[in-house]
């Protein structure tokens, strides 16, 4: 039975990619270079497709037992809500309800991440040396960095009378997996990969220099075995921080 579900499912799927390729080639091709794409989140363009790919994940959370594999399922469905949230604040900002309506797709985005938190943490208890979950954690790292660019950037978006709720939940977000990963990653492997973020030649200096703003703001928030490692950071490529803090007082002069 399930699998002739799967199968039903992937044909309508499939036909349903066909129908939406010309709206979401429109639809990319408007998309600011400045901007996570879709791509990188492993995820669509909300859209149909999106809507039916979210609700084939969630049945194959129900179905899925590795921990890790529903952890990457979750992740997916965490980052849509994210990319939900840019697409209504870029549809309509000035909506008297958006605020409320950011509330409800935060909250939907701090479960999933709260279940990925438990699953990981459990399974690495178990599991420490497991290469999945050091090959999980790279990539969650790094989303979750993305993440956070995406929420900065709509700190900039929002109306001022929503851009409070949206720091405060940005914040707490940082802080939660400024403390998950110390526990969870070593010390070495969480510092490349906050490395990776200002190091990488062929990004856009923007998203270097926000990445190197949220490594700014990890070290001030976060618990003190996350702050000492930012601080190591910044020593090691203390070059790199001088250059992009140049180039972020740049990017501020034409604003």
């Amino acid at each position: 039975m399930f699998k002739k579900i799967i199968i039903y499912s992937l044909i309508i799927l499939f036909s349903l990619s066909l129908f939406s390729l010309p709206v979401l080639a429109e639809e990319t091709d408007g998309i600011s270079n400045e901007e996570i794409s879709v791509e990188e989140l492993d995820i669509e363009e909300p859209g149909i497709v999106s809507w039916f790919k979210n609700a084939i994940d969630s049945f194959q959370l129900l179905i899925t037992r590795d921990p890790i594999k529903k952890s990457e399922i979750e992740l997916r469905k965490a980052n849509r809500q994210l990319v939900k949230a840019r697409k209504i604040v870029k549809d309509n900002p000035n909506d008297e309800k958006l605020q409320d309506k950011l509330g409800k797709i935060d909250d939907k985005y701090k479960e999933s991440i709260e279940r990925i938190n438990n699953r990981v943490e459990e399974f690495s208890q178990e599991n420490p040396e497991e290469p999945k979950l050091k090959s999980f954690l790279n990539k969650y790292t790094h989303q979750q960095l993305l993440h956070q660019e995406i929420l900065m950037k709509l700190e900039e978006k929002v109306p001022e009378r929503v851009m409070e709720q949206v720091r405060e939940n940005r914040q707490e977000h940082l802080q939660n997996f400024g403390e998950v990963m110390n526990r969870l990653q070593n010390k070495e492997e969480f510092k490349e990969q906050l490395r990776q973020g200002i190091e990488n030649k062929e990004e856009k200096i923007e998203h270097r220099v926000m990445q190197m703003e949220i490594i700014d703001e990890l070290g001030e928030t976060a618990v003190p075995e996350v702050r000492e490692r930012v601080m190591e950071i910044k020593q090691e490529r203390n070059e790199v921080f001088q250059e992009l803090r140049s180039k972020q007082q740049e990017i501020r002069n034409t604003k």
